[in-house]
């Protein structure tokens, strides 16, 4: 797929920019200055592609539903798309004409890749350039991860595989106690123990149930003969306030009753009456005002006069008046006139005289006016001259200064050297730089060989049980296989297992012994508890007695010696009714504390049962330690040959860990010797090529180091290189010098020429005028300037002449005017001045025009009081309408009469609200009931006895709700203790269960968050190294090629080697062969293997897909100018396999493009400020 054109038509500050891609070319190179818009046409691709995001930065200048980008994308096979993108939610992908278009085609045409994975594999710019080099050394160098990054783009491999694994140790870890899982699992177990101990133990609590029933039911009882007795009190209260307001209303109806029938006036009829009596008055006075005023207006209308005419000719008069003072002043005017003519005529005889005081005659001054032609051509040639003079000299005065200036630079040439050829030098001086920095890289060699020794001691060192040399370390024969070492450690584990589990059930017996010994004390603590053998022991002793009392009964007498040992100083007598009494005691305790003593029998036959296998555990112990002896002597058999004394199996897989990373480290030891070797005897060979190139130009000591070898060898090239400058520099100047002088005398020879021209053009100018061939050009000047004098001082002449005819006139055509106004008017001038006359006029019609509006005025004013003479006329007829309806509505003839029946109105009102109130007060007391229910029911009481029966109620509902009181106190503790035992221990159980289901729960949904990150850390993983098997050749050894070239063969390729887990990892070598690990390279070499891996994986991707465009924004802002050429040319070759866009704002990148390619081969597309409208 590859673009054939964008047009942003509003897209940030574009407005219908179309950038055009060549479809003969596949390399399209975008230069613009800084805000040229580079960035947002850079993002106008991904929105293109994929839809705008939701909040974009680009909507400043063009609104969100304005902004569109417009363009063509290209397969492979020919078949192309052409679209609009619009921002919105749906149908963004429309036809040019505006028509919807599936948005699935587009999809098809970027084999469907994600926007993140285009962005990441087919999008590059200096940051992300930077950060997959910085990705690659924190790799490690890992082969996959390195494969799977750059072919990616997720530059961030490494972090993704540690944050997935801190993420899931979080969560949980086999032997922790402070992740979150291992935290519930703990409270999980403990809530178990809890909700066994909470069960609830179902007793006889039956009589408690009886007590909390009965006293809900006694309370019940006492709360409803409580509301009884409140409904009973109530209702007297309510009727304690209902009799007074009944006796009030009937006293209202008695003095309606009184009052009887009164007329229906209005509801406001005092203040009808009051104010339309009010307007009357008014009225009556306005209209006899106004008939007064009328009389005044005709009097002073009769009083005014204008005279006639006057007004109709109020232009003129106002004309007149205000050309008055442009009269006077023209009066003025015309002797100062007169003056100046007289001069100016005086003036021109003058200038006339002194060009040709015999013809100067003011009838003849066309005599004495130049064409306008022949005087400019004067004056041309008259400031040509001076200037032809001077570049005459100053031509000369040059010649002279390029004559000595050429001399100088001669002298100055032979005095430079000639130069030696120093090709071979400089060829020499490539050679060693491009070898790098040898003597440090021998210098750092060096230094690396010591560490690694250092390292390899220190390691020997720390190898526990070994005191010998490092050589005879790594050349120890060890034929020990780690399997071997494995078998003796299951060996091992499994004897010391067995021991452990020996000891612990011998722990485990001694304690049941010691458990069961517990539980027999606890049985004796009231009282021994009596056993079968005690019981025997006192028969016996109780029959030892019997058969001494026996054999006295027999024989008669006492055998002395066995008494004494049976009474021990006792009488034998009484001793044997003790043992009798005890016998009989025991066997009597021994019934009545029969369970306990089988509960102790069974607790001795226990102790007996754990004492027997104690003892057979305790032969099975010392057969297991004859077997760990056993198994010591082998362990230390097989490593006898090695003379080493071994430690423990784990130990010693360490031991044998540690002993295989001190060999590796003394073979790295070794490469480095043998690295040190070969650049020194390079070192050698560069030396003494420099010198014998060195000797033809200077004299150079062998003993210097070669770095100070290539600083003489590249200052003396400099010299060398500077005299050749020098020499071209004296040469060329000479050279231009030579071409100065030509350029002068071509010069000279031109003025000559003009200055020829200017005679023969003089002669012609200065024909027919007063001016001779040898007047010079500044006295030339001057009398044209009196041929002028003479011209302009006739022309001020004539004007003053006509200025004097046309003020005449003015001053004429006034006064004729001014005449013909009082022959109008009628009005004699009587020798009057003309100013005198015309103020009059003036006055008199300012005071005409005054009068006329005087009498607008009275006639408004007249008009006005017309109005307000009928206004009041019609206030009087409606207020006597008004009176009249009153008097007739009160069925009265006089305002007297009618006051007194407005009295009687206003009072009957009063009674009849004082009734309405009343009655809903009643209403409002009475619950619900209409008022003749409640008249009727106040009739059954008595007012006076309604308080004795209220103290009465409250007396009895004093004493019910202290009985309340005390059965509520009995019960509440009644209750408490019912609730206890119901819900008490059944509600901590049920919360112990609620938070057991939470955290089952929870252990739930964060199990499934530790598996799916494990999972996922395991899948990329798996996806890294299936990667990497199916694309480690093919895309190896491009990105090698690619790699050498981008360090300008520093390294000569890419190899595979393995670190001490026996991992692949990705590896530089040098043109020596050394290999150079990832941690090991600079910056810029990282960032250039990272730019080779990913060009050779968007190769092969092109290969077997349909080809993405690469799009690059100044990916080589810190490459030098010689590998950014390198980068250019392999992004020129890529571009045979698909579309590269290549963005930058550095001009120098343009020129290595022009440098390294033909037209031809890519397309340049300039960005261009005032083109896109910024300012």
């Amino acid at each position: 797929m590859r673009f054939n054109y964008l047009n942003l038509r509003a897209f940030g500050h574009f407005t219908n920019y179309e950038i055009e891609f060549d479809k003969t070319k596949n390399f399209h190179f975008i230069y613009g200055l800084n805000e040229a818009g580079k960035s947002t046409t850079l993002r106008s691709i991904h929105h293109f592609l994929y839809g705008f995001p939701q909040q974009t930065p680009d909507a400043f200048l063009h609104s969100n539903a304005n902004l569109r980008i417009e363009g063509e994308l290209q397969k492979k096979n020919g078949d192309t798309f052409r679209f609009v993108r619009r921002k919105g939610k749906k149908n963004t992908i429309v036809a040019p004409n505006g028509e919807p278009l599936n948005e699935e085609v587009v999809e098809e045409y970027i084999n469907e890749i994600s926007e993140q994975h285009f962005s990441k594999m087919f999008a590059l710019n200096h940051v992300t350039l930077r950060e997959g080099g910085e990705s690659l050394l924190a790799s490690g160098g890992s082969l996959g991860e390195s494969l799977f990054s750059a072919a990616s783009g997720v530059s961030k491999i490494r972090q993704v595989f540690e944050q997935l694994e801190k993420q899931a140790t979080a969560l949980y870890n086999k032997r922790g106690r402070n992740q979150l899982i291992n935290k519930l699992v703990k409270e999980e177990k403990d809530l178990k123990k809890e909700i066994a101990e909470y069960q609830l133990k179902i007793q006889s609590w039956k009589e408690l149930e009886r007590q909390f029933n009965d006293g809900i039911k006694g309370i019940e009882h006492i709360i409803h003969q409580e509301k009884l007795l409140r409904s009973k009190r109530d209702k007297l209260e309510r009727m304690k306030l209902i009799l007074p307001k009944i006796a009030k209303l009937n006293e209202v109806m008695k003095n309606l009753d009184e009052i009887g029938t009164v007329p229906m006036l209005p509801e406001n009829i005092e203040e009808l009456r009051k104010d339309t009596i009010r307007k009357l008055d008014m009225a009556t006075k306005t209209k006899q005002s106004a008939e007064e005023n009328l009389l005044e207006i005709d009097r002073n209308l009769k009083q005014i006069i204008i005279p006639e005419g006057l007004l109709e000719h109020a232009a003129l008069i106002d004309t007149l008046y205000r050309e008055l003072q442009s009269y006077q002043n023209n009066l003025k005017k015309l002797p100062v006139l007169e003056g100046e003519r007289k001069q100016l005529e005086v003036r021109l005889l003058s200038f006339m005289k002194e060009i040709d005081p015999l013809h100067a005659d003011i009838e003849k001054i066309d005599l004495y006016r130049l064409p306008a032609e022949k005087k400019e051509r004067i004056r041309e040639l008259c400031k040509q001259k001076p200037l032809l003079d001077q570049a005459f000299e100053q031509n000369e005065i040059e010649r002279q200064n390029i004559k000595r200036e050429l001399e100088e630079n001669e002298e100055k040439l032979k005095l430079i050297p000639q130069v030696l050829n120093t090709e071979q030098l400089e060829v020499t001086i490539e050679k060693i730089k491009s070898e790098g920095q040898l003597e440090e890289t021998l210098k750092k060699l060096k230094a690396e060989m010591e560490e690694k020794e250092q390292k390899v001691n220190e390691a020997v060192s720390m190898l526990p049980n070994w005191d010998r040399s490092v050589e005879e370390l790594v050349n120890l024969q060890l034929r020990i296989l780690k399997e071997t070492i494995n078998r003796f450690e299951q060996q091992q584990n499994d004897i010391i297992k067995q021991l452990e589990k020996t000891e612990e059930q011998i722990n485990n017996q001694k304690e049941t012994i010691a458990a069961v010994e517990k539980e027999i004390r606890n049985l004796e603590v009231l009282s021994e508890i009596p056993t079968e053998e005690k019981l025997l022991a006192i028969r016996k002793e109780r029959d030892k007695g019997w058969q001494l009392i026996r054999r006295k009964l027999e024989i008669g007498e006492w055998e002395e010696s066995l008494v004494r040992q049976f009474t021990h100083g006792e009488k034998i007598e009484t001793k044997y009714e003790n043992l009798i009494q005890k016998a009989d005691h025991f066997a009597d305790q021994m019934i009545n504390e029969a369970e306990k003593i089988g509960a102790k029998k069974k607790h001795l036959a226990d102790i007996e049962i754990c004492e027997q296998k104690i003892a057979t555990l305790e032969n099975k112990k010392s057969i297991l330690e004859q077997e760990l002896a056993k198994w010591e002597e082998e362990w230390k058999d097989l490593w006898k040959q090695s003379k080493i004394d071994p430690l423990s199996p784990q130990e010693m897989k360490e031991w044998l860990f540690m002993y295989e990373q001190i060999k590796k480290m003394y073979e790295e030891y070794e490469k480095v010797k043998n690295a040190i070797h070969e650049y020194e005897q390079k070192l050698i060979q560069l030396k003494e090529l420099l010198v014998s190139t060195l000797l033809p130009f200077t004299e150079v000591n062998e003993k210097i180091t070669l770095g100070e070898l290539l600083k003489i060898a590249e200052k003396q090239l400099r010299y060398m290189k500077e005299i050749e400058q020098q020499r071209k520099r004296f040469e060329d100047l000479i050279s231009g010098i030579n071409h100065r002088i030509n350029t002068n005398a071509l010069k000279n020879k031109e003025i000559v020429r003009k200055l020829e021209n200017w005679r023969d053009s003089w002669i012609n100018a200065i024909k027919g005028t007063y001016i001779s061939e040898t007047t010079s050009v500044d006295v030339a000047e001057k009398l044209l300037q009196k041929f002028d004098d003479c011209s302009h001082t006739y022309d001020e002449l004539v004007k003053i002449e006509n200025e004097l005819h046309a003020l005449q006139k003015q001053l004429v055509n006034y006064e004729e005017k001014m005449n013909q106004l009082l022959a109008i008017l009628n009005i004699p001038r009587k020798d009057q001045a003309v100013e005198i006359v015309v103020n009059q006029l003036y006055a008199q019609l300012q005071q005409a025009m005054q009068d006329e509006v005087l009498i607008t005025n009275l006639k408004d004013q007249a008009k006005k009081i017309q109005e307000t003479l009928k206004g009041a006329e019609k206030d009087i007829e409606d207020a006597e309408v008004v009176l009249s309806g009153l008097l007739k509505r009160a069925n009265t003839k006089s305002l007297k009469e009618l006051e007194e029946i407005e009295k009687l109105f206003l009072l009957k009102r009063d009674y009849e609200h004082k009734k309405e109130e009343i009655e809903e007060q009643l209403l409002e007391l009475g619950g619900g009931k209409t008022l003749s229910e409640l008249i009727e029911d106040a009739q059954q009481f008595e007012y006076d006895s309604i308080d004795a029966e209220i103290a009465e109620i409250n007396k009895s509902l004093t004493e019910i709700e202290r009985d309340r009181s005390n059965l509520e106190q009995a019960h509440g503790a009644v209750k408490k203790e019912y609730e206890e035992k119901i819900q008490g221990n059944s509600t901590l159980a049920i919360e112990a269960e609620q938070k057991k289901k939470s955290i089952l729960a929870t252990l739930a949904n964060l199990t499934e968050k530790y598996i799916e990150l494990k999972l996922a850390s395991l899948l990329l993983q798996k996806g890294i190294e299936f990667y990497r098997n199916q694309s480690q050749d093919p895309i190896l050894k491009r990105a090698g090629d690619l790699f050498a070239r981008l360090t300008l063969q520093s390294f000569s390729g890419l190899t595979v080697d393995y670190d001490e887990k026996d991992q692949p990892i990705l590896m530089g070598v040098r043109k020596n062969g050394s290999k150079v690990s990832i941690n090991g390279m600079s910056d810029g070499t990282t960032d250039q293997l990272y730019l080779s891996l990913r060009i050779a994986s968007i190769m092969e991707y092109c290969e077997q897909h349909e080809p993405i465009p690469f799009i690059v924004d100044d990916i080589l802002v810190h490459f030098d100018d010689v590998r950014s050429k390198e980068t250019l040319k392999i992004l020129l070759e890529l571009s045979k396999e698909t579309q590269i866009i290549f963005f930058t704002h550095h001009y120098r990148l343009v020129e290595i493009m022009q440098e390294i390619a033909d037209g031809h081969e890519y397309q340049l597309t300039e960005l261009h400020l005032e083109e896109i409208g910024i300012h």
